[in-house]
């Protein structure tokens, strides 16, 4: 049975988040995850005389029975005092898989990530599933078209565990590289020519390929915390989030 890590913070994009983790697998193990300031005077809920984790666990457990209907699964609820970081460095490693969600619009600083998703995203000991605000329903086997964006050599041999793990066929991925010089796909071309010449001019060029291209799912390894926080907000990856595509991103740790 997998187990599913889901950080929730009450919002729309939680909702969004849970409903996109409860689809992933049927019969997955799911923790509802809240983390809360050590400081009391910095919390954001009162309970009264109510213990403060257990006030959280409920109110977690009101917030699934809210917006999943007539379901037979027992959550997990967790709450920590800390920040969400800290808490998923130290946890995550128990789990196969973190589902998060992104913005449904870029900022000019992070792009589709706030920092304290990136600073997360970078943190987790296990792959991790960023997710689009939208409805649509997501499953791994209903991938029909996978591309890893490779930046190191070692990462074949991660990607390869990690998709075999959650039940990805490798015969549905294809490897792509900033480097290669020959092109099958005009999206990824013309993507790669814009990360590098930034010409807004190719822009109308990607979204006409992008409508014969379509992309199911993109993997990432994350190597070197701070080198891969700036990678997600790269000009490619705010083209992948504009198209809503979903990014999975495993730890260059992983195996």
């Amino acid at each position: 049975m997998k187990k599913i890590l889901l950080p929730i913070s009450f919002s729309y994009s939680s909702v969004n988040l849970l409903q996109h983790a409860h689809a992933l697998y049927p019969k997955a193990k799911l923790t509802l995850l809240y983390c809360y300031p050590v400081q009391t005077f910095s919390r954001a809920y009162d309970f009264g005389k109510k213990d403060y984790a257990t006030g959280i666990e409920e109110m977690l457990s009101d917030f699934y029975n809210s917006h999943i209907e007539s379901s037979s699964r027992r959550p997990i609820f967790l709450s920590r005092a800390g920040t969400v970081s800290e808490v998923v460095s130290q946890i995550s490693k128990r789990y196969d898989l973190m589902v998060m969600s992104r913005k449904a619009h870029a900022t000019q600083s992070g792009g589709y990530f706030s920092e304290k998703k990136l600073f997360i995203i970078a943190k987790a000991k296990c792959p991790v599933l960023i997710m689009p605000t939208t409805d649509a329903t997501f499953q791994f086997e209903g991938c029909e078209h996978i591309w890893h964006i490779k930046r190191k050599e070692t990462e074949p041999e991660i990607v390869a565990k990690g998709i075999r793990r959650l039940g990805i066929d490798a015969k549905r991925m294809e490897e792509k590289t900033f480097e290669q010089t020959s092109f099958l796909s005009s999206f990824w071309k013309n993507l790669v020519t814009f990360g590098t010449t930034h010409d807004k001019k190719l822009l109308s060029a990607i979204d006409e390929a992008h409508e014969t291209e379509p992309i199911d799912l993109i993997i990432l390894v994350d190597h070197e915390q701070s080198l891969f926080i700036n990678f997600l907000k790269s000009d490619v990856i705010r083209q992948f989030c504009k198209y809503d595509i979903p990014i999975l991103v495993f730890p260059a740790s992983y195996g």
